[in-house]
């Protein structure tokens, strides 16, 4: 006769399941335990543990815009939070860029996050000015301020991780976006799950058609950001205009087929990766004092191969402060390939890079008038 069996459910529609299964034996009771999740909290649990992107006992700050990704992702975190134990705090960021909108938006952040929960704060940015003032797109200011301010909230409270809500979807059409604007093998692999260190992003095999499927199963109502329908943005019509004609006219998996072409070559640049650190580290001279000169061994930089050489270009242009862009990279690569003594090329904030038969040198001038060549002669 089999042993008696007691089964006992416990959780909420914002918390994984649990089943708890007591079975008396000779020896006394036995208890099996099981958690039962959402196919899309599964997704997001394998992600979390395959790319290690939290640790037990940290806390995640949570970008939380009102709209259905960011949505999703808290309660998917949410959901996780005991099993994987961390713990989470919600950040909403108002932009000033939709006033008739944000209010609502914030008042939709704060009630959720009080019925899971969750602490949250809220915040502001002048993105407007701080475009202008800087020379950027409204798009790309947001972003920076956006993260700028989840960075000083985690710092604040003492977070390790900072999760935001990109999906498949997004890494599709970001892909697909810096295809249009030119990049480098790095920038085709897209949208790293864990980025400088603290930047994670659980959602990114998860396809919008499941995040909207999990919170009409959840019950989970969200805002519409009506900036996401503006054409003006090239995002945008990325997304709604050029993406449905591709998948119309000749792949209706295309958005599949580029999360797999950025999962592939994520791989890769792992590998070149390394391998171009131990170049980097082999070729290093001289790493300078505060920035103010890096120096490559020409006779290492020349043995190595084309694609690991603009790496070592690149990573002696992070060390002096640059960012590097393609069309300097290669600039930079095709002055490095010449013979004899000379200056390749005059970079920002005062960087010259120059070589001659044994060394690659990255060097910052000091503030104050340039200096004149020697030899040099006033042309009238």
């Amino acid at each position: 006769m089999p042993p008696p069996v007691t089964g006992i459910l416990a959780g909420s529609q914002y918390r994984a399941l649990r089943f708890l299964l007591i079975i008396s034996t000779p020896e006394g009771p036995k208890i099996i335990s099981w958690v039962f999740m959402h196919p899309l909290e599964k997704k997001v649990k394998q992600s979390i543990e395959a790319n290690r992107l939290l640790a037990q006992g940290e806390l995640v700050v949570v970008g939380v815009s009102g709209g259905p990704d960011s949505l999703a992702l808290l309660h998917a975190l949410k959901a996780l939070a005991p099993v994987l134990d961390f713990g989470l705090m919600a950040v909403y960021v108002d932009h000033g860029l939709r006033p008739a909108e944000t209010e609502g938006e914030r008042q939709l952040v704060a009630a959720v996050a009080d019925r899971l929960e969750v602490p949250w704060r809220a915040g502001g940015v002048a993105v407007r000015e701080y475009a202008r003032s800087q020379g950027l797109s409204l798009e790309h200011a947001a972003r920076r301020l956006r993260y700028r301010f989840f960075a000083q909230v985690a710092s604040e409270t003492g977070a390790a991780r900072i999760a935001v809500a990109h999906t498949a979807d997004d890494q599709a059409e970001e892909l697909l976006l810096r295809l249009l604007r030119g990049t480098a093998r790095g920038g085709l692999s897209g949208m790293a799950p864990l980025a400088r260190g603290r930047i994670i992003r659980p959602l990114l095999a998860v396809n919008k058609a499941e995040v909207l499927a999990y919170l009409q199963q959840r019950r989970v109502d969200f805002a519409e950001d009506s900036s996401n329908q503006d054409l003006r943005f090239v995002r945008n019509r990325v997304r709604l205009e050029l993406m449905p004609w591709l998948e119309q006219r000749f792949n209706p998996r295309l958005r599949e087929t580029l999360c797999q072409t950025a999962a592939v070559l994520q791989d890769e640049e792992e590998l070149l990766g390394s391998l171009a650190e131990s170049a980097y580290r082999e070729a290093l001279l001289s790493p300078g004092e505060g920035e103010a000169e890096v120096t490559l061994s020409r006779e290492v930089f020349v043995a190595q191969p084309r694609a690991l050489q603009r790496r070592l270009l690149e990573k002696a242009l992070r060390a002096m402060g640059i960012k590097p862009a393609g069309r300097q990279i290669e600039q930079l690569l095709k002055g490095a390939g010449r013979g004899g003594r000379g200056v390749i090329a005059h970079l920002a904030a005062g960087v010259t890079v120059s070589r001659d038969s044994q060394y690659l040198a990255f060097t910052r001038e000091a503030p104050g008038p340039r200096r004149r060549r020697p030899g040099a002669n006033n042309r009238r």
